[in-house]
């Protein structure tokens, strides 16, 4: 085996804006993990789900085999879903002002331009729904007004009676025509973002510092004699990959004498909105949080991005972004969705936005340099994943085993070559 190889792992996992609940994550997790099975041809076993008692944490483990590695995987999910499921009770009457509000302070504040200067598709994500609600608002008009012309109204209360007809079909194009479009779900992602930015969504710090306070637990007991995993993994998907700085730094602060022997802690961020919130200039919290992360010797950092996942920030390092300057921090790797699936798997959500942005924590149908699973399941450090991934993908033979290190070499040689 490997030198690098991980017996023992801890994965701390946080979603994106998603009102998933810890039960639907599991059955999602225990669902995409039979696709890595047979990608991987390895067989794996998943625990039933439990909560720590403030409900704010879901734990479940994975045991993975394979002809000549064994890992054990303690899959700890810092959930907050139940945010995102209260968002989305709010009325539409309630929602369409705020969202408006958010929007106004994004483009007042020169966030927008920003995002277009970072990566234009996402500045497109970012108009996409007052593009929306702007076309909504126009069918309204016109079709208020041709209705009124159309029944030969021309005095003052005409007006009146388009309006109301204006309003009331505006009304029904939100109720009716703004589901498929998922039109309530971003309006509400925009809201929590402007929240977050000026961290004002209540009890949401205090979900934070519970996360906080459970990675330092693990932390801790890496400074033993005998270390409780041979990886701890941060992970943050999305939204999340914001938030995980923020909770990272925070668990660091609460265990100062973590990395004094070496230690190392990995974060993994995947489809990241961190610039998302840290553009903003009422955000200037985050950035120092940021670089304080990026700077700590103790941390390895790397970031997955994909062309077609228009909901990240793909091709900007968010610390070079944010510093305007060179940084080694995160290792970037770009790569191809297509790549990772199926043919028809592709095709069938190659047009659905949110399902390529949520790739990158499901499974793969064909071995690949990243693979969600693999990061969390398999034999291979993330830094070794990371740093040589060619390696990584030449390293494991057809029936799931390691190769010896001498036939990986050759293996990922013939590889760059090609």
């Amino acid at each position: 085996m490997s030198p690098s190889a991980v017996k023992k792992r801890c994965v701390f996992a946080l979603a994106g804006y998603e009102p998933v609940a810890p039960e639907r994550e599991h059955a999602r997790f225990a669902r995409e993990l039979r696709r890595f099975e047979r990608t991987w041809s390895v067989t794996s076993k998943v625990s039933e789900m439990t909560m720590t008692r403030d409900g704010a944490v879901a734990v479940w483990n994975v045991e993975t085999r394979a002809p000549n590695w064994a890992v054990e995987t303690e899959y700890r999910l810092l959930r907050w879903d139940d945010f995102v499921t209260d968002d989305s009770n709010a009325s539409d009457w309630v929602r369409i002002p705020r969202a408006l509000a958010a929007f106004g302070d994004f483009i007042v504040s020169g966030t927008m331009f920003r995002y277009f200067r970072a990566n234009w598709r996402y500045g497109l994500f970012f108009l996409y729904p007052l593009f929306i609600l702007a076309g909504f608002a126009a069918l309204a008009v016109w079709s208020a007004v041709t209705a009124i012309t159309f029944a030969g109204l021309h005095d003052a209360l005409s007006f009146i009676a388009a309006a109301i007809l204006a309003f009331v079909i505006f009304a029904l194009l939100v109720r009716f025509a703004g589901p498929p479009l998922m039109l309530a779900y971003i309006l509400d992602d925009w809201i929590f973002a402007h929240r977050f930015v000026r961290r004002a969504r209540t009890g949401f710090s205090e979900r934070l510092e519970i996360f906080a306070q459970d990675i330092a637990a693990k932390l801790r007991s890496q400074n033993v004699d005998e270390i409780d995993a041979d990886e701890i993994i941060i992970s943050g998907h999305s939204l999340g990959a914001a938030i995980k700085v923020v909770v990272v730094d925070r668990a660091l602060q609460l265990v100062p004498e973590f990395g004094a022997k070496g230690e190392q802690l990995c974060l993994l961020s995947t489809g990241s909105s961190l610039l998302k919130i840290a553009l903003h200039p009422a955000a200037s919290w985050l950035v120092g949080v940021v670089l304080k992360v990026a700077r700590s010797p103790s941390i390895f950092w790397v970031e997955y991005q994909a062309v077609v996942d228009v909901i990240s920030f793909y091709g900007a390092n968010p610390v070079a972004t944010l510093t305007r300057a060179p940084s080694d921090k995160p290792i970037l790797h770009k790569l191809r969705i297509r790549n990772m699936l199926d043919g028809a798997t592709y095709r069938r959500f190659r047009r659905n936005f949110f399902r390529l942005h949520r790739q990158f924590v499901m499974g793969n149908d064909k071995r690949h340099f990243y693979d969600f699973f693999m990061i969390c399941c398999g034999p291979n450090s993330l830094p070794a994943q990371a740093t040589n991934p060619q390696a990584m993908l030449a390293s494991f033979a057809p029936d799931g085993g390691l190769l010896p290190p001498e036939e990986v070499g050759a293996m990922s040689t013939q590889a760059q070559a090609r």
